[in-house]
């Protein structure tokens, strides 16, 4: 359901992949290389893209611009179409293409988190979101009051929230982490079959920490992914 204007950092890196494929071992009605390419680089299908990349925008800024203590500094995107697949053993997936857009905001945190998280919601609710699931705020006083760990010196896991909004199929995504946090590796997405399209800007946050959050405690990520264009598999 959902993305704000972020800067354009230098951490972020373009990466268009227009993959033409061999199809090995496949069913014979699985959908053809050629074809599954032409129809994700179709005009439709970008037009859905670039359409709910505008919704999830939208929603986001409105939100951002609501939060005073949030400051926004980075973005990532990908923007992905799968085609079906089988291999005659298993199963064929339940569509013949399946195009996804993903984009997460991060925003260094101005003030108090529980003070900022407090600013968040009542933002959210302003613009018409709805909370879904999450913890509460005093989850988050009691996690940053035990320094975001147990007794017994184990990590726990920073609170989140998820939030719906009207009109838009996606779930938006709401957590926070700090400079100490562990940080998942990321590396090119290997262009094989069924990846038929893949417009990916990453963002390195090993950078971000380093520079833009230079100083800074907390980090806030919104995160959403969605499905902007299916095509079912024919019974």
């Amino acid at each position: 359901m959902l993305v704000i204007v972020a800067s354009s950092l230098p951490v972020k890196l373009a990466t268009v992949l227009l993959v033409a494929l061999a199809l090995a071992g496949c069913g014979s009605d699985a959908p053809a290389p050629e074809d599954a390419n032409r129809a994700a680089n179709s005009g439709v299908v970008r037009q859905a893209s670039a359409s709910v990349v505008s919704q999830l925008d939208k929603i986001l800024t409105g939100v951002a611009e609501r939060t005073p203590g949030m400051r926004p500094v980075a973005a990532s995107t990908s923007d992905s179409c799968l085609a079906g697949d089988t291999n005659g053993v298993f199963p064929h997936d339940s569509y013949r293409l399946q195009c996804s857009w993903g984009e997460t905001r991060y925003f260094a945190v101005r003030g108090d988190l529980p003070d900022v998280r407090r600013q968040l919601d009542a933002a959210a609710k302003q613009i018409g979101l709805m909370a879904v699931s999450g913890e509460s705020l005093q989850d988050v006083e009691a996690n940053l009051a035990a320094g975001g760990t147990t007794d017994d010196g184990q990590l726990l896991s920073p609170p989140t929230w998820t939030y719906v909004a009207p009109g838009y199929d996606g779930p938006l995504h709401v957590s926070w982490s700090q400079a100490t946090d562990s940080r998942a590796s990321q590396y090119p997405v290997e262009p094989r079959w069924p990846l038929v399209f893949q417009d990916d800007h990453p963002v390195d946050l090993d950078s971000l920490w380093n520079g833009p959050l230079r100083g800074q405690k907390y980090l806030i990520s919104i995160t959403s992914s969605v499905t902007y264009h299916e095509v079912t598999w024919p019974s």
